[in-house]
């Protein structure tokens, strides 16, 4: 009979160890846009999508709230008076009865002057109830028709950001002390992330570096042109609260609150 090894039996001797696994969950898109919207700045991210297609993201923080973000962004025929890099941009009728946008663009790209006139659809997402819980406000927008590209669709959102306490007018504070009134407290808002990102492929030869470049550099100016022209408009809902405020107080509701 043969006898085993020593190192056989001293391995049969010792226990065998369990190995354990972890199980690791799949991210889902919502955790993929929410990790996404915590790190976003106005550094474009630009991730490689196709061949020929890139994907553009960027953000900003804006210190006014969704709704005030939200007019001049859904100011339509007017947003090349917001933004520097767009010639023209109006509503075209639409066959299904939504939005139809026709923009167009003048750039440069190395030197060379560049016009991409494209013709989009809108698509709003908003409603009661993202008004009532302040969730996200969304525009999507996706590519119609143009010669210079075959795709360029993405959305605009915008989200609840920071608490604000904004104190009082001098006014309002004046008329309650006239009154004997203690000065009401200070009006709630909200900051806005407001994040942009786009899908882009160019048609034909038109090499999508240069596409990217022109995209990457429009893209914080963009964004810093309508966080400037959000900041312009008088704070509607300030106002109306500090207006309250002041009828409660006794004043004359009638007299202009001067706005934030």
């Amino acid at each position: 009979r043969r006898r085993r090894p020593v190192w056989a039996a001293a391995s049969a001797a010792r226990p065998r160890q369990r190995t354990h696994s972890i199980a690791v969950a799949p991210r889902t898109p919502r955790a993929t846009s929410q990790i996404r919207s915590m790190i976003l700045g106005e550094t474009p991210v630009i991730e490689t999508t196709g061949l020929n297609s890139r994907r553009i993201s960027a953000a900003i923080v804006i210190q006014r709230p969704p709704e005030d973000v939200w007019q001049i962004l859904t100011d339509y025929d007017r947003l090349s008076v917001h933004v520097p890099n767009l010639v023209a941009s109006k509503r075209l009728p639409s066959p299904t009865g939504g939005i139809r946008l026709y923009q167009e663009g003048a750039q440069k790209i190395f030197g060379f002057d560049f016009s991409a006139a494209l013709t989009m659809d809108m698509e709003e997402l908003f409603g009661p109830e993202q008004e009532c819980r302040r969730l996200q406000r969304k525009i999507r927008f996706r590519l119609v028709e143009s010669q210079m590209l075959a795709r360029f669709d993405g959305e605009w959102v915008l989200q609840p950001h920071s608490r604000m306490l904004v104190p009082p007018p001098a006014e309002v504070v004046a008329v309650c002390e006239a009154r004997g009134k203690p000065p009401p407290e200070p009006a709630v808002t909200y900051s806005t992330k407001l994040m942009y990102s786009v899908n882009v492929t160019p048609r034909g030869v038109v090499p999508v570096p240069a596409i990217e470049w022109r995209v990457r550099e429009d893209v914080p100016t963009n964004l810093r042109a309508v966080k400037e022209a959000v900041e312009r408009l008088p704070a509607s809902d300030l106002a109306r609260a500090h207006e309250e405020a002041l009828a409660a107080a006794g004043g004359d509701p009638r007299v202009t609150v001067p706005r934030q």
